[in-house]
């Protein structure tokens, strides 16, 4: 898996850059956990609009998957917050911003969604390179090899990865 990423590194850091979980990765259940316990944090930025990088990850059913095995698949995307539904205190407007070639017919980048915080199973705050939040993005960051890392902070343009003491 890793070397997949590498790849991704070698190729672009233009290119939507994707790993694989399963549904029993404990560390990532704890990094979804934390997202969900810490969402008012984000919700704070959205409603200031001070932070032009606010960012969920939501699941999407993964169409060419799901044909293709014959049963239900999903994957998760990044989705860039547009604004909070006025009309809805739990809910946002998003835009869908990287998105693999193969899923762009059903999943084009620009295309806007609206959901509720209840499907948010991540969420970051990227400050002019500070990130806040980005749980499942720490471990994946973590699993790297630490000459890896610089790669991985490259690509998703975090200079800093900011402690939840320091929010």
């Amino acid at each position: 898996m890793w070397g997949k990423i590498k790849d991704v590194f070698r190729r672009s850091s233009k290119e939507p850059l994707f790993t694989r979980t399963h549904d029993g990765d404990t560390e990532m259940q704890v990094a979804y956990q934390s997202a969900a316990a810490t969402f008012d944090q984000l919700d704070s930025f959205v409603r200031e609009g001070k932070v032009p990088a606010c960012c969920v990850k939501l699941r999407f059913k993964d169409p060419v998957a799901s044909k293709k095995l014959g049963e239900e698949r999903f994957l998760f995307l990044w989705v860039n917050i547009a604004e909070a539904d006025p009309d809805d205190g739990d809910a946002f407007f998003g835009i869908i911003f990287e998105v693999p070639a193969e899923l762009h017919d059903w999943y084009p980048p620009g295309k806007y969604v609206h959901f509720r915080r209840a499907d948010v199973y991540d969420w970051f705050v990227n400050d002019q390179g500070k990130l806040y939040g980005g749980f499942t993005l720490r471990v994946q960051r973590s699993r790297l090899p630490d000459n890896q890392r610089h790669l991985f902070d490259e690509h998703t343009g975090v200079r800093q990865w900011m402690e939840h003491q320091a929010w």
